[in-house]
Protein backbone atom coordinates (compact mmCIF):
# COMPACT_ATOMS: atom_id res chain seq x y z
CA UNK A 1 0.00 0.00 0.00
CA UNK A 2 2.81 2.49 0.37
CA UNK A 3 4.31 2.09 -2.66
CA UNK A 4 1.14 2.50 -4.31
CA UNK A 5 1.24 5.85 -2.41
CA UNK A 6 4.58 6.80 -3.37
CA UNK A 7 4.00 5.84 -6.96
CA UNK A 8 0.87 8.19 -6.97
CA UNK A 9 2.90 10.65 -5.21
CA UNK A 10 5.63 10.69 -7.98
CA UNK A 11 3.05 10.64 -11.00
CA UNK A 12 1.49 13.26 -9.18
CA UNK A 13 4.88 15.65 -9.15
CA UNK A 14 5.77 14.70 -12.34
CA UNK A 15 2.58 15.96 -13.85
CA UNK A 16 2.76 19.10 -12.20
CA UNK A 17 6.43 20.04 -13.31
CA UNK A 18 5.33 18.86 -16.96
CA UNK A 19 2.37 21.47 -16.31
CA UNK A 20 5.08 24.16 -14.88
CA UNK A 21 6.91 23.52 -17.79
CA UNK A 22 4.56 24.06 -20.66
CA UNK A 23 4.26 27.49 -18.95
CA UNK A 24 7.10 28.44 -20.97
CA UNK A 25 6.60 26.99 -24.20
CA UNK A 26 4.58 29.21 -26.80
CA UNK A 27 0.60 28.92 -27.65
CA UNK A 28 1.35 30.36 -30.97
CA UNK A 29 4.02 27.96 -33.83
CA UNK A 30 4.61 28.56 -37.16
CA UNK A 31 5.84 26.04 -39.45
CA UNK A 32 8.08 26.89 -42.58
CA UNK A 33 9.17 25.62 -45.62
CA UNK A 34 9.58 26.79 -49.14
CA UNK A 35 10.82 26.21 -52.47
CA UNK A 36 12.09 27.70 -55.83
CA UNK A 37 9.88 27.44 -58.37
CA UNK A 38 10.49 27.84 -62.40
CA UNK A 39 7.56 30.22 -62.95
CA UNK A 40 6.63 33.30 -62.77
CA UNK A 41 4.90 34.67 -59.77
CA UNK A 42 1.06 34.81 -61.57
CA UNK A 43 1.41 31.08 -62.31
CA UNK A 44 2.35 30.16 -58.92
CA UNK A 45 -0.72 32.43 -57.51
CA UNK A 46 -3.26 31.04 -59.97
CA UNK A 47 -2.51 27.35 -58.37
CA UNK A 48 -3.08 28.75 -54.93
CA UNK A 49 -6.21 31.70 -55.43
CA UNK A 50 -8.00 28.99 -57.19
CA UNK A 51 -9.50 25.91 -55.47
CA UNK A 52 -9.93 24.63 -58.17
CA UNK A 53 -6.04 24.10 -58.63
CA UNK A 54 -5.69 22.85 -55.42
CA UNK A 55 -6.41 19.03 -56.49
CA UNK A 56 -3.47 19.04 -58.52
CA UNK A 57 -0.98 19.63 -55.43
CA UNK A 58 -3.17 19.86 -52.12
CA UNK A 59 -3.21 16.27 -50.48
CA UNK A 60 -7.06 15.95 -49.13
CA UNK A 61 -7.77 17.51 -52.28
CA UNK A 62 -6.62 14.25 -54.01
CA UNK A 63 -7.97 11.97 -51.31
CA UNK A 64 -10.69 9.99 -52.79
CA UNK A 65 -11.96 9.66 -49.52
CA UNK A 66 -12.87 12.80 -49.00
CA UNK A 67 -15.82 15.61 -50.87
CA UNK A 68 -14.50 18.76 -51.93
CA UNK A 69 -17.38 21.36 -52.20
CA UNK A 70 -16.02 24.87 -53.38
CA UNK A 71 -18.47 28.01 -53.72
CA UNK A 72 -18.20 31.76 -52.46
CA UNK A 73 -19.21 33.13 -48.94
CA UNK A 74 -18.92 37.34 -48.69
CA UNK A 75 -17.67 37.46 -52.02
CA UNK A 76 -14.44 35.01 -50.84
CA UNK A 77 -13.93 31.18 -51.78
CA UNK A 78 -14.67 28.46 -49.63
CA UNK A 79 -13.56 25.06 -49.96
CA UNK A 80 -15.25 22.65 -47.50
CA UNK A 81 -13.60 19.23 -47.21
CA UNK A 82 -16.00 16.11 -45.76
CA UNK A 83 -14.39 12.88 -44.34
CA UNK A 84 -15.83 10.10 -44.16
CA UNK A 85 -17.15 10.52 -40.79
CA UNK A 86 -18.40 13.78 -41.89
CA UNK A 87 -16.06 15.88 -40.04
CA UNK A 88 -15.43 19.10 -42.08
CA UNK A 89 -12.55 21.22 -42.75
CA UNK A 90 -13.05 24.61 -44.08
CA UNK A 91 -10.66 26.68 -46.31
CA UNK A 92 -10.96 30.45 -46.69
CA UNK A 93 -8.78 32.53 -48.68
CA UNK A 94 -8.17 35.65 -46.50
CA UNK A 95 -6.24 37.97 -48.62
CA UNK A 96 -4.94 37.01 -51.98
CA UNK A 97 -2.34 40.28 -53.06
CA UNK A 98 0.47 39.62 -55.75
CA UNK A 99 2.87 38.74 -53.16
CA UNK A 100 0.96 37.51 -50.11
CA UNK A 101 -1.63 34.89 -49.85
CA UNK A 102 -3.60 33.93 -46.52
CA UNK A 103 -5.89 30.71 -46.36
CA UNK A 104 -8.34 29.77 -43.25
CA UNK A 105 -8.20 26.37 -42.08
CA UNK A 106 -10.79 26.11 -39.96
CA UNK A 107 -11.74 22.08 -38.38
CA UNK A 108 -15.09 21.43 -36.58
CA UNK A 109 -13.92 21.22 -33.14
CA UNK A 110 -12.67 25.22 -33.41
CA UNK A 111 -8.75 24.40 -33.86
CA UNK A 112 -7.46 27.20 -37.09
CA UNK A 113 -4.46 27.56 -38.55
CA UNK A 114 -3.51 29.86 -41.05
CA UNK A 115 -1.50 29.44 -44.72
CA UNK A 116 0.23 31.87 -45.63
CA UNK A 117 1.62 31.88 -49.14
CA UNK A 118 5.07 34.63 -49.93
CA UNK A 119 5.75 35.25 -53.57
CA UNK A 120 9.22 35.98 -54.19
CA UNK A 121 9.57 36.63 -57.90
CA UNK A 122 13.58 36.49 -58.35
CA UNK A 123 13.23 38.46 -61.82
CA UNK A 124 14.73 35.58 -64.06
CA UNK A 125 11.05 34.06 -64.42
CA UNK A 126 11.38 32.26 -61.34
CA UNK A 127 9.46 32.74 -57.88
CA UNK A 128 10.42 31.63 -53.96
CA UNK A 129 7.20 30.67 -52.40
CA UNK A 130 7.35 30.22 -48.74
CA UNK A 131 4.40 28.37 -46.94
CA UNK A 132 4.30 29.59 -43.46
CA UNK A 133 1.63 27.43 -41.29
CA UNK A 134 0.67 29.40 -38.31
CA UNK A 135 -1.00 27.49 -35.25
CA UNK A 136 -2.95 28.41 -32.27
CA UNK A 137 -1.81 25.63 -29.57
CA UNK A 138 -4.04 27.12 -27.07
CA UNK A 139 -2.86 26.54 -23.14
CA UNK A 140 -3.99 22.89 -22.48
CA UNK A 141 0.01 21.39 -22.03
CA UNK A 142 -0.71 18.30 -24.21
CA UNK A 143 -0.90 20.78 -27.67
CA UNK A 144 2.18 22.69 -26.25
CA UNK A 145 4.12 19.44 -26.29
CA UNK A 146 2.75 18.16 -29.15
CA UNK A 147 3.78 21.71 -30.90
CA UNK A 148 7.15 20.50 -29.77
CA UNK A 149 6.92 17.61 -32.50
CA UNK A 150 4.81 19.17 -35.05
CA UNK A 151 6.90 20.43 -37.58
CA UNK A 152 8.75 16.79 -37.15
CA UNK A 153 5.30 15.04 -38.24
CA UNK A 154 3.57 17.02 -40.53
CA UNK A 155 6.49 19.27 -42.50
CA UNK A 156 7.06 16.02 -45.02
CA UNK A 157 3.44 16.44 -45.81
CA UNK A 158 3.94 20.26 -46.07
CA UNK A 159 7.38 19.77 -48.36
CA UNK A 160 5.65 16.81 -50.46
CA UNK A 161 2.34 19.25 -51.54
CA UNK A 162 5.27 22.10 -52.07
CA UNK A 163 6.77 19.52 -54.50
CA UNK A 164 3.81 19.01 -56.15
CA UNK A 165 2.41 22.78 -56.23
CA UNK A 166 6.69 23.41 -57.83
CA UNK A 167 5.32 20.70 -60.72
CA UNK A 168 1.49 21.98 -61.05
CA UNK A 169 2.80 25.67 -61.53
CA UNK A 170 5.60 24.78 -64.17
CA UNK A 171 3.41 22.69 -65.86
CA UNK A 172 1.16 25.46 -66.62
CA UNK A 173 3.98 27.92 -67.93
CA UNK A 174 3.69 29.01 -71.56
Amino acid sequence: MRRAKLFFIAVLILIGFLCLITVFLPSQITISKWVTINANDNAVATQINDFNNWKNWYPAFQNKEITVNISEQDNKPVAILTNENKKEISLSLLKSSPENIIVLVAEEKGNTKTYQFVLLPNGTGQTQLTWNVNMQLGWYPWRKFAGIFLDKVTGPKYEAALQNLKIAAEKNVP
